[in-house]
């Protein structure tokens, strides 16, 4: 009798109940966590709080985080209090493309009467250049969802009602939610595209904490996620029109290259965000005209990995950081749950990235090389978990060290991630952690 074949890594990481259950939920948990950290990017200095802003800086040479290597940071115990990727640093300036497909007339009414063309007629305008290979032709594992347990159930039909009570949901944070959306839809731009520096906003700039990164499809994809993991969709729900708007201004961006749909502007940030809110909109909408642009943006991001370590960066191909490396993992991650095929050699590829940056066994994790941050450790133990990386006990390690003092008010970004891991890993920290994240969100919403 033969053995039967061993699964591939993507197989077994997207047939895993555990992992499928926890990622479908752990969006709609942190929604409150990705409306205020968009909202509270601020370029001024203020009296009221801390600045908030989500790094996207090139770092320095050895690190461009402490201004020591990452090698001595190993050496010295973790510092819970500060963390340099949370700081406020000068934004990578995405570089300007020329939009490939030609946007039709929108007329210039904000009422409800605006009409947007239709995506299948954008989505018929992205093609895969004939001399690429797909995903599919490079030896992908197949449909990740077949047979299986629909990962984005938990958020259709109530479900997400349900579940954002049963893991630490107030009414006060609900309302909350509600009026971070009301917020997102009242600032989306005529074209459909959020803007951070709310210049194309129907407030034409008048509300205060704007940001200044540039790149719109980042700020569109970020936009979108807490609307998706709301379960609002193009399809249905109060804001589909607005969700409607925003996905066909994703497609109108998609720039056909070699490499796949280019959604970047200039930084492999803008082009992760973006990809992880085209595969959560198909996740959630089953709508089959998002699966050609889903999947052309998959393409450009496996054939942007760093196939030597296996990571991302700000550009096609350099060696990673683990910042950038997380939302393409992200995107990658959502995509196979929605059913678009992923080539298993760059799961490996992240987990080697991984292997590369850790330290004291897995607990801790650096930017570019191995340190005890806690963001980056944060993100690291979120990657490890959806991962099903098997040495449990390294994670929960680490995710104890980084639960102990509590979320702190200004670490948007590291509360961001030690949330979905906490809620993934189902860590006896997480119900009095989230709620002190929870509480302090709304109470500086």
């Amino acid at each position: 009798m033969h053995d039967r074949p061993r699964p591939a890594p993507i197989e077994r990481l997207v047939q895993s109940p555990t992992i499928r259950s926890g990622y479908a939920s752990a969006l709609a948990h942190i929604l409150i966590a990705t409306i205020l950290a968009l909202l509270l990017l601020d370029d001024r200095p203020t009296t009221r709080r801390p600045a908030l802003i989500i790094d996207t800086a090139v770092p320095s040479p050895d690190d461009g985080l402490s201004g020591e290597p990452e090698a001595a940071a190993a050496a010295r115990p973790i510092d819970l209090q500060g963390d340099g990727l949370d700081a406020a640093a000068d934004p990578v300036a995405p570089e300007p493309i020329i939009t490939a497909i030609s946007m039709p007339a929108i007329p210039t009414s904000d009422g409800p009467s605006l009409v947007m063309p239709s995506l299948a007629d954008v989505a018929a305008l992205i093609a895969p250049p004939r001399s690429s290979s797909t995903p599919e032709e490079a030896g992908a594992a197949g449909t990740p969802a077949a047979g299986g347990r629909d990962a984005f159930a938990d958020r259709r039909d109530g479900a997400r009602g349900r579940l954002f009570a049963e893991r630490g949901g107030t009414p006060t944070s609900e309302a909350a939610v509600e009026r971070g959306l009301a917020w997102l839809a009242l600032h989306q731009a005529v074209d459909g595209s959020w803007q951070f520096d709310l210049s194309g906003c129907r407030c034409d700039g008048a509300c205060g904490n704007r940001g200044t990164v540039t790149s719109t499809t980042a700020a569109t994809g970020l936009a979108l996620l807490p609307f998706l993991g709301a379960g609002h969709t193009h399809l249905e729900g109060r804001y589909r029109e607005s969700v409607n708007r925003g996905l066909y201004y994703l497609l109108s961006r998609i720039q056909p290259t070699e490499r796949g749909g280019d959604l970047s502007e200039g930084t492999m940030y803008g082009h992760g965000v973006a990809t992880l809110a085209l595969a959560e909109a198909l996740g959630m909408s089953r709508d089959e005209t998002l699966e050609k642009p889903l999947a052309e943006a998959v393409r450009f991001i496996v054939t942007s990995q760093d196939l030597y370590g296996g990571g991302w960066r700000y550009l096609p191909g350099q060696p990673g950081d683990t910042t950038v490396t997380a939302w393409q993992f992200a995107a990658l991650k959502s995509a196979s749950l929605a059913g678009v095929a992923v080539p298993s050699p760059t799961i490996d590829g992240v987990s080697r990235f991984l292997d590369r940056v850790q330290t004291k066994d897995g607990d801790l994790y650096g930017y570019l090389a191995p340190a005890a941050r806690p963001c980056t450790s944060a993100i690291g133990l979120f990657c490890r978990l959806h991962l099903g990386w098997e040495r449990r006990d390294s994670i929960d390690r680490g995710l104890a060290t980084l639960a102990h003092p509590g979320p702190h008010p200004a670490q948007v970004y590291r509360n961001f991630y030690l949330a979905q891991a906490l809620l993934q890993a189902e860590h006896p920290a997480w119900p009095r952690w989230n709620a002190r994240n929870r509480d302090q969100l709304v109470s500086t919403q």
